[in-house]
C-alpha cells in the first residue's frame, strides 16, 4: 500500500514537470522533513549518484532549499501549498506559451477531419476527443447518459462553451444526476425518462445485438452519447471491468446524428426500464 501510495504520488508530481527522481526526492523530505542527501536518498531510493543534482534541481525549482551553514549540507522542502501552486502555474505558464504557437501552426492549415466516422480507444483519447468537440460547439451540446461519470473531466471545455454562450443539456436519469452536481453552473441537467414502449418498438432493430459484440456491451448504463451543433455526435462506450479500454465512436453526418439522437432517447427508456425493475425486485 505505501508502495502503490508513492507510486500515484510520484506520478502525479511528474504530470507538473518534475522528473521521476525529482518527484520522489520532494515527496520523501515532505514525508521526513530537514534531511541530508544521504537521509533522502535511503528514504526515496534515487541512487546515490543521483541524489546530489536531484536535489540541485529541485533547489533551482524553487521547491526546495539548501539550508546554510549545516554539514553535512540539509535540505528542507517549501510547504506543499507554495510548492504545488509554484509548479501548477509554470505548467500553465508553458501550456499558455506552447497553445499560441501551436494555435498558429494550426491556423496554417485545414484542421477539419476528413472522416465521416471514427473510432478511437483509450480513456484520454477518449476525453480528448470529447472536449474538442465541445470546443469546437457553437450553439448547443446534449448529452445523454444514465451515468455521465466522464463529465468532470470536462469542466474547462464546459466553461469555455459557456462563456460562448452555447447552451450545454445533460439528459441523465436520476442516479446519474448526483455525479455532476457540481457541474450545475455550466450545464443544464434534465432527469430525462420518455415513453420505453413506444420508442423501443420504433427502434427494436437498432438495440439487436450485433453477432460480434457479447449482450452486456451494450450495457445502457455504461453509454453516454453526445451531439454537438446537431452535426457531429459522440458515442462512448465505458467497460465492465478493467481488463477492457474505453473507446468512443465519432460520426459527422446529420442524417446519422438525427437518428442517434433518437437511440439516446431509447437507451435512457433502457435505463428507466432497468431501475424499475430493481426498485420492483
Amino acid at each position: 500500500m505505501v508502495n502503490l501510495v508513492q507510486d500515484t504520488i510520484v506520478n502525479d508530481l511528474t504530470s507538473l514537470g518534475l522528473t521521476k527522481n525529482e518527484a520522489k526526492a520532494y515527496h520523501a523530505l515532505v514525508k521526513i522533513g530537514r534531511a541530508t542527501a544521504r537521509e533522502i536518498a535511503e528514504e526515496s531510493g534515487i541512487p546515490r549518484s543521483k541524489v546530489y543534482e536531484t536535489l540541485d534541481m529541485l533547489d533551482k525549482r524553487g521547491i526546495i532549499k539548501k539550508v546554510k551553514g549545516t554539514d553535512p549540507t540539509e535540505f528542507d522542502p517549501a510547504p506543499v501549498d507554495a510548492a504545488l501552486d509554484h509548479l501548477e502555474e509554470k505548467v500553465k505558464s508553458s501550456a499558455s506559451s506552447a497553445r499560441k504557437v501551436l494555435q498558429g501552426l494550426q491556423g496554417l492549415r485545414d484542421t477539419r477531419p476528413k472522416e465521416f466516422a471514427w473510432a478511437v480507444e483509450g480513456m484520454d483519447q477518449v476525453v480528448v476527443g470529447m472536449r474538442t468537440a465541445i470546443e469546437e460547439a457553437q450553439e448547443f451540446v446534449s448529452i445523454a447518459s444514465a451515468s455521465p461519470v466522464l463529465l468532470g473531466r470536462l469542466r474547462g471545455a464546459f466553461s469555455s462553451a459557456r462563456s460562448r454562450n452555447v447552451k450545454i443539456e445533460v439528459y441523465t436519469t436520476t442516479p446519474g444526476a448526483m455525479e455532476i452536481k457540481d457541474l450545475n453552473h455550466y450545464l443544464d441537467v434534465k432527469i430525462a425518462m420518455p415513453s420505453k414502449e413506444i420508442l423501443l418498438e420504433s427502434f427494436r432493430e437498432v438495440f439487436q445485438t450485433p453477432p460480434n459484440l457479447e449482450p452486456d456491451e451494450m450495457e445502457p448504463t455504461r453509454m453516454l452519447i453526445m451531439n454537438i451543433d446537431g452535426r457531429e455526435s459522440i458515442g462512448v462506450f465505458l467497460p465492465s471491468d478493467d481488463t477492457s479500454q474505453p473507446w468512443a465512436l465519432h460520426i459527422r453526418s446529420r442524417l446519422v446524428v438525427m437518428i442517434q439522437w433518437q437511440v439516446v432517447k431509447t437507451v435512457l427508456s433502457g435505463v428507466e426500464a432497468m431501475i424499475q425493475s430493481a426498485f420492483q425486485g
